[in-house]
């Protein structure tokens, strides 16, 4: 059901924005010049004409300029018209008209859709015409005179793109028109151009004022205004009444052609009309004759001296003042000014202050939707013009209407967009710092965003969780590349082994000048804790996604010097970088055979999720969710989801904590049973510490972190939605923290009697997502209650694909013949087979001490660097949670320290159980990378590792606590990506079973 809305909504914004790319369809790209030797030699004496069109070109910042190829005589000219398709067709004409009208007829009677122009060569020479403004040829569709001015190429180019494209750009993008009238062929051949460079520019700045995103300043520019030409009075009336809804103004001589007679009152009588049909709509009245400037004024139009020596910014002035691309002038009617705004955003400032009797002023006279119709708002400049003041019960409504108006506009044009650093009073969610890609981790946020822009997701019981990003800031790739390009550490950072003399070499390396002042305007917005994530190119990638590889570092953001605020950031970004080239990883692009040197590293600036509760920062719920569940119980299926959530920061949960899961699809159903719950979960919770002003990001990530019992937390008034209190009178679990007791995090009253919609709000996002990528996918959340109306807002950090392989594989647990196997198991995450390894190594049982267990990991590290050495894979065998940075889990190893294990097992103990690390960054990566992951719960029927038989192997190396055996012959490694089933096969067994394949573990 929200799939489907997605969709529609989507297609919804993309055509919207799609309208841009209709625009200027047609495009002069290949113009011939027919001209004679004499001619092309005139032309081509102050540089090559191609060279003189590109020039003007590139100075009106047009992008696309036409090629173009000469003949020299007629014969020639009708061959290449012949052969090739030509846009344009530019016929020279010297003192003989006659050739030139000739071949006309014959290149229109070829193709008569081509456009055939007559330029004559000067002034002098029109007079072969018989007359200044011809209308009598038939096959010319317009004649122009060159007199030596090189941008007459350009407007004629111009000229006939417009005059072809206006239909569609009109009725698509409801694009602007300027009608110009004049009949004199030399004036309006020195005006064109003028008015192509005026309009071009005028719109150039606009876009640039307004901030928009690079891709969409070169669409923008095709919604320019666009120009066009009448000689008469009728032809004018025509046009006028044909795109009378469109027209931004109208550019009229004062004498010409009406009726097929010279009628020096043309203009006038023009202006009259204009002003009855459409009485706010600007006019420009020119002429020779200054004598006529009161008349025109009394009229109500602008007046402009065709004799003027600063024509151009005389034209360039009426635009801004009349047309609306200059800044807008908030006055009242005594005049008195109140402000000016240059863009947008300063003119919805000033409207939200600006006096009544200024409001009305304008309001009044349209001024708004004029200057809104400049800046290519044109539906809402024309939503405005339909309303009256009458409309409206007082200027309070009408005000209101229009910045909640404006404020609409400005989110559906940041939708599917990362704009850049916006002002501090906007709606904050998405902001550039710097350019290139924003990296893996980038990507998807703005992808959550354009979900969350695209889909109102259904707010549970409509009163219940918002659905948010939170404020984001991107620095691109670009300044990562131009940082290690200045400092020359390329290739410092590509072999240095040492970390910490990585790290402060990067931090002795200041950020560009550019990125600092963007990084204070950003801090300037923004008073809470950050969080700086690393965004690779290739973070979250479908099939490696490197998850928890680089570093994250939270800063409190609360020192009272902003220097010092500064300083941390920039200090977070620089150690970002370095976490690219650190040991960890370095193995994971070895053990994902990529490049090291192909990764470039985006940096996501994030506001941290949550409240300050006196010290200590942290959020009410955080954690990650799968769309899929590998796992499912009871009557779930993989669909409906698994959520794993805990009290406090996330990095409690991918880094491996104790945390409650639950399905969103039915999150009454308990996922653990009672007894594990009791005897488990979450003891204690990081929050961020506000106080520790002076810290050194370069001792980790936990430099600002603090590790806190739960008890610390007895005091916040939302500790009652997350836990519950064992009675122990009662010898029952009782929701909330009200009474005295025992506390357990299981976030009874929010999933049992829905204090909050939490579960649906998580099941719906996950089924939008999902469907969006077209695969499993894993987000990253938190949750807190926001603002003085205490509203619960669910905020999106992270979306990743989960990996599903495709090879096909048959295991069942169940039904397996257990003598040949050395570990089987049901809940087993993989898929395929691994043949050919010889190696395990495993943690001995009977040595097992969780207080040790980072010792453990060191002996880990010094057998995996041995086999990776010497291109041996292995198995590793253990108990508890590999890969937790809770050392009392399990072994707190990072994807460095067993880079060479091709599957994992976790193993209870009779007296050593907790739950699979299902939800961590390590987790992630193994599974993403098809190292194949074995759980074996203790005393589950359908899963066990034979110690025995590993105890009997022939022992290579035994360590403290961990021991490395070597078989006579291969071990086969079976994973059943289907079932969920894997089987880790004795030297020389083939898996045999009941089911009909006969369990044939290769179909």
């Amino acid at each position: 059901m929200y799939f489907n809305e997605l969709v529609e909504s989507y297609d919804r914004e993309r055509r919207e924005r799609d309208i841009f790319h209709d625009l200027m369809r047609y495009r002069v790209r290949e113009v011939l010049l027919v001209a004679s030797l004499y001619d092309s030699f005139i032309l081509e004496s102050d540089g090559a004409l191609s060279d003189q069109i590109y020039g003007e070109f590139f100075k009106l910042n047009l992008t696309t300029a036409p090629r173009v190829t000469c003949a020299y005589t007629s014969e020639s000219a009708l061959e290449l018209f012949r052969q090739a398709p030509f846009d344009l067709v530019i016929l020279m004409a010297g003192l003989d008209y006659q050739g030139p009208l000739e071949l006309a007829a014959q290149l229109k009677e070829a193709k008569p859709g081509t456009p055939v122009l007559l330029l004559a060569m000067n002034n002098s020479s029109l007079a072969g015409l018989g007359a200044e403004c011809p209308g009598s040829f038939r096959n010319v569709d317009r004649v122009f005179v060159w007199n030596g001015y090189s941008k007459l190429f350009v407007g004629m180019i111009k000229y006939v793109e417009d005059l072809a494209n206006v239909d569609t750009d009109t009725r698509v993008g409801m694009v602007r028109v300027i009608l110009l009238i004049e009949d004199s062929v030399r004036y309006y051949s020195r005006y064109l151009p003028l008015l192509y460079s005026v309009v071009m520019k005028q719109t150039q700045q606009l876009v640039e004022d307004e901030r928009v995103v690079e891709t969409y300043k070169i669409l923008r520019m095709r919604g320019r205004p666009k120009v066009i030409l009448a000689t008469s009075y009728e032809e004018a009336e025509a046009l006028f009444r044909r795109y009378e809804p469109y027209l931004l103004t109208v550019i009229s001589d004062l004498r010409y052609p009406r009726a097929g007679e010279e009628d020096p009152e043309a203009g006038f009588r023009f202006l009259r009309m204009s002003k009855e049909r459409k009485p706010d709509l600007p006019v420009l009245i020119q002429s020779s004759e200054g004598g006529h400037r009161d008349a025109a004024y009394a009229l109500g139009a602008s007046f402009s001296d065709k004799n003027s020596q600063t024509l151009g910014r005389e034209l360039e002035f009426f635009f801004q003042t009349q047309l609306g691309f200059g800044p807008f002038s908030f006055r009242d009617p005594e005049g008195v000014e109140y402000g000016r705004a240059r863009t947008m955003d300063e003119f919805e400032d000033l409207l939200a202050t600006v006096p009544p009797e200024c409001l009305l002023y304008h309001a009044e006279r349209n001024h708004f939707s004029a200057w809104l119709m400049a800046r290519g708002e044109v539906r809402f400049a024309r939503i405005l013009r339909n309303y009256e003041l009458d409309d409206f019960d007082g200027v309070r409504e009408l005000r209101d209407f229009i910045l909640r108006s404006m404020n609409e506009l400005r989110r559906g044009k940041s939708r599917g967009i990362i704009p850049g650093l916006g002002t501090p009073r906007r709606e904050r969610s998405l902001a550039r710092l710097g350019g290139g890609s924003v990296g893996g981790k980038g990507r998807g946020l703005a992808f959550i965003k354009s979900l969350i822009d695209n889909l109102a997701f259904p707010q549970a019981d409509s009163g219940g969780m918002d659905i948010r990003l939170p404020y984001t800031a991107f620095i691109g790739i670009d300044e990562f590349e131009a940082w290690m390009d200045s400092h020359n550490l390329w290739n410092f950072a590509w072999y240095e082994e040492d970390g910490r003399n990585l790290a402060a070499v990067f931090l002795s390396k200041p950020l560009g000048g550019e990125l600092t002042e963007r990084l204070k305007a950003f801090l300037a917005t923004t008073e809470a804790p950050l969080a700086v994530r690393s965004s690779g190119l290739f973070e979250d990638m479908l099939m490696v996604p490197f998850s928890g590889v680089y570093d994250t570092y939270l800063i409190p953001n609360a020192h009272p010097d902003p220097d010092q605020r500064l300083a941390r950031l920039c200090d977070a970004i620089r150690l970002v970088y370095a976490s690219m080239f650190s040991r960890t990883a370095r193995a994971y692009f070895d053990a994902a055979s990529y490049k090291i040197e192909e990764e470039r590293m985006a940096v996501v600036v994030q506001e941290l999720v949550g409240a300050r509760r006196g010290r200590w920062f942290y959020p009410l719920i955080a954690g990650t969710a799968h769309s899929y569940n590998y796992y499912p119980v009871s009557y779930l299926k993989p669909d409906d989801g698994l959520c794993v959530a805990a009290f406090g920061l996330g990095p409690y949960v991918v880094e491996g904590g104790e945390s409650y899961r639950f399905s969103p699809r039915y999150p009454k159903l308990d996922v653990v049973s009672p007894e594990q719950r009791k005897s488990g979960g979450q003891r204690w919770f990081y929050a961020l510490d506000m106080e520790r002003l002076d810290f050194d990001l370069s001792a980790g990530e936990d430099a600002t972190l603090a590790r806190l019992d739960l008890s610390e937390a007895e005091d916040d008034p939302l500790l009652g939605l997350v836990v519950s209190t064992w009675n122990s009178q009662d010898q029952r679990l009782e929701p909330g923290a009200s009474e005295r007791g025992p506390r357990l995090v299981d976030f009874a009253p929010v999933l049992k009697y829905r204090a909050l919609p939490f579960a649906e709000a998580i099941e719906a996002v996950l089924e939008v997502c999902s469907k969006s990528m077209g695969i499993p996918v894993e987000i990253e959340y938190a949750v807190n209650v926001d603002g003085p109306e205490r509203r619960p807002v669910l905020y999106l950090l992270q979306i990743k694909p989960l990996i599903q392989n495709a090879e096909k594989i048959s295991v069942d647990a169940d039904s397996a013949n257990k003598g040949d196997c050395l570990v089987l198991s049901d809940r087993c995450m993989g898929n395929g087979r691994i043949a050919e390894i010889g190696d395990l190594v495993y943690v001995d049982p009977a040595r097992w001490d969780p207080l040790r267990t980072e010792a453990m990991a060191s002996e880990l590290e010094r057998v995996n660097a041995s086999l990776v050495a010497a291109g041996r894979p292995y198995i590793l065998v253990g108990p508890g949670r590999w890969g937790t940075r809770d050392r009392f889990l399990g072994v707190p190893v990072n994807f460095a320290q067993i880079s060479g294990a091709k599957a994992i097992v976790e193993a209870d103990l009779e007296d050593f159980r907790v739950e699979s690390s299902l939800g961590s960054h390590f987790f992630h990566n193994v599974t993403a990378m098809n190292i194949g992951y074995f759980s074996v719960p203790w005393g589950s029927p359908s899963a066990f590792v034979d110690w025995d038989a590993i105890r009997a192997l022939p022992v290579l190396w035994r360590g403290d606590y961990c021991v490395h055996v070597r078989t006579q012959s291969p071990l086969d490694l079976l994973m059943d990506g289907t079932r969920g089933h894997g089987a880790v096969l004795k030297p020389g067994a083939r898996l045999t079973g009941s089911d009909k394949s006969d369990n044939i573990y290769c179909t």
